[in-house]
């Protein structure tokens, strides 16, 4: 795909890419040059799953838009099996 770069030097990814990469305005990219390349790579973000008190923790981000019906789901599930099974 070729793009080009406006007069203050920036470059637009195009969308489909920002969008398969989860790639947003806070996202963190490393560029360096290999050869007569510009490699644009995504920063690693820290481990999502973290443990606290000996309990699992996710603290990665999430895409609302891809993950929120997932979520709503996932969520009602585990209400309805907390709020049927009463000890």
């Amino acid at each position: 795909m070729v793009t080009t770069l406006d007069k203050f030097g920036r470059l637009i990814i195009p969308k489909k890419f920002r969008e398969d990469l989860g790639i947003n305005s806070n996202t963190a990219l490393n560029i360096s040059e290999e050869g007569n390349r510009i490699v644009i790579e995504l920063v690693e973000d820290k481990k999502p799953l973290v443990k606290k008190n000996g309990i699992l923790v996710f603290t990665g981000k999430l895409e609302e838009k891809k993950n929120s019906d997932f979520i709503k789901s996932d969520r009602n599930k585990r209400m309805r099996k907390l709020l049927t099974n009463k000890d």
